[in-house]
């Protein structure tokens, strides 16, 4: 048996995800649109939003652990003011070889 503790293994990359909501043109709404994301400790990669006379169109990338990326998208479904929240996998762009 070895006496030198093993070095910590590099944490697994997490699946990327991007959830689109549709909303009504609130200006608190995006506020409760991140609010479950700090409660579930997911910083989102990349948020964009646009709001017109037909609502708010929202969409945040993500890197998270399935099971968490659908929790999110249950909790963005049920919040007032969102008319549909839909979760999709992103792909990782593809690397450029040098």
């Amino acid at each position: 048996m070895s006496s030198h503790p093993s070095a910590p293994s590099a944490p697994q990359p997490q699946p990327l995800h991007r959830l689109t909501v549709a909303a009504e043109a609130d200006p608190n709404l995006l506020l409760r649109l991140l609010e479950p994301f700090v409660i579930h400790d997911v910083l989102p990669s990349a948020v964009t939003c646009a709001a017109d006379a037909r609502g708010l169109s929202a969409t945040l990338d993500f890197s998270a652990e399935p099971a968490v990326a659908e929790r999110l998208r249950m909790r963005l479904a049920v919040t007032v003011g969102v008319r549909a929240a839909e979760l999709a996998p992103v792909r990782a762009p593809a690397s450029r070889a040098a």
